[in-house]
């Protein structure tokens, strides 16, 4: 940039040194002229006239020439300054650093702050650059949420089926081998419903698509999934639920919120964990509870944001909750946190 600026100074300086002389030797005629005319007794000579112009003729050039020089360089650093500025923001934003920022909490898309130059050309290309890394970071963070949120939920669905398969490897008797493998095959709908679920938050940004579930059905799934482990702790879990209620939501959403808080409420909570459904207006009221210490109050607002955790868990099962329950139309909120109770609001279904 500086030496196209300087070859075209250096042109510019040419052109008035050239216009100098033209504009001298015109001069000069004229002077030549007007002494064989009536000022032909005139006590300059002629000489002199003529090196006095070729003599400002060259001052001019020799003023002229460092000013141009100035001008140009400086020039030059007002739009090169810019354009570097421009070539490091766009391989930063080119790299992710503005959308993987560390101090970001994950799951949230990262962008810069505009800037402008104050030349417009080059402001246009900026808000361009900007626009398609807006663009590019959404994507990114998308997909990298996505592969977060997949492997938490499909983590306990998939140590669960692990479970029943062993149990059923180490089965001598049919009967209880078979009632197992049926307990499987269940887990694996189950964990088809999960991964056609997370495709569809991902396509279409919503998660219904006008299922509707029987909440008893969903509760008896739980139950049978889960009471084995809180057994094995030696713990208890309690069910309860009005009767006939059906809510607007799929099966496989619901239990996906509901199985993230009673896996919260086995690995951090303590003594019996109870589910209770009721009516609640135009909602289901879903609330889960425990006899644990409850969440620590610094962490009340914040424990549905992501790698918000009350212990070494990755942070993400609140998050993702909560996530998919607004794409089911509900709400999942922190009602108490002491002994903790956790409300899931669904819409009820539409009676015809």
């Amino acid at each position: 940039m500086r030496a196209v600026l300087r070859e075209l100074a250096l042109r510019i300086v040419l052109a008035i040194a050239a216009t100098s002389v033209v504009v001298a030797a015109l001069v000069s005629w004229t002077i030549v002229e007007l002494r064989g005319g009536p000022y032909a007794e005139a006590r300059t000579p002629l000489w002199l006239l003529i090196l006095i112009v070729l003599g400002g003729a060259l001052v001019v050039v020799a003023v002229v020439a460092p000013i141009v020089r100035s001008l140009a360089d400086r020039t030059a650093e007002t739009v090169a300054d810019p354009l570097r500025r421009l070539a490091h923001r766009t391989d930063e934003m080119a790299s992710g650093g503005f959308a993987l920022d560390p101090q970001t909490r994950p799951g949230r898309v990262v962008l810069p702050e505009p800037w402008r130059a104050g030349i417009r050309e080059i402001d246009a290309v900026a808000r361009e650059i900007d626009r398609h890394h807006s663009t590019f970071a959404k994507a990114l963070v998308s997909e990298r949420s996505f592969a977060a949120d997949a492997s938490h939920q499909l983590r306990t669905p998939l140590a669960a089926l692990l479970l029943r398969l062993e149990e059923i490897a180490q089965s001598q008797d049919a009967a209880d081998a078979r009632a197992e493998a049926e307990i499987a095959i269940g887990q694996v709908e189950r964990l088809t419903g999960v991964v056609d679920e997370l495709l569809r938050r991902t396509r279409a940004g919503h998660a219904t698509g006008g299922a509707l579930s029987a909440v008893d059905q969903v509760l008896a799934g739980l139950d049978e999934e889960w009471t084995p482990s809180f057994t094995e702790q030696g713990r208890s879990i309690e069910l309860t639920c009005e009767r006939g209620i059906i809510v607007d939501a799929s099966a496989s959403a619901l239990s996906q919120v509901l199985n993230t808080l009673v896996e919260n409420a086995l690995v951090h909570g303590d003594g019996r964990v109870e589910v209770h459904v009721a009516r609640s207006g135009p909602s289901a009221v879903f609330r889960v509870t425990d006899q644990g210490r409850g969440i620590p109050p610094h962490l009340a607002r914040t424990i549905f944001e992501r790698a918000v955790t009350t212990g070494e868990g990755t942070g993400l099962g609140l998050a993702v909750a909560r996530e998919t329950a607004e794409t089911i139309g509900g709400r999942l909120e922190l009602v108490q946190v002491r002994p903790p109770v956790f409300a899931l609001y669904l819409p009820l279904a539409q009676t015809p």
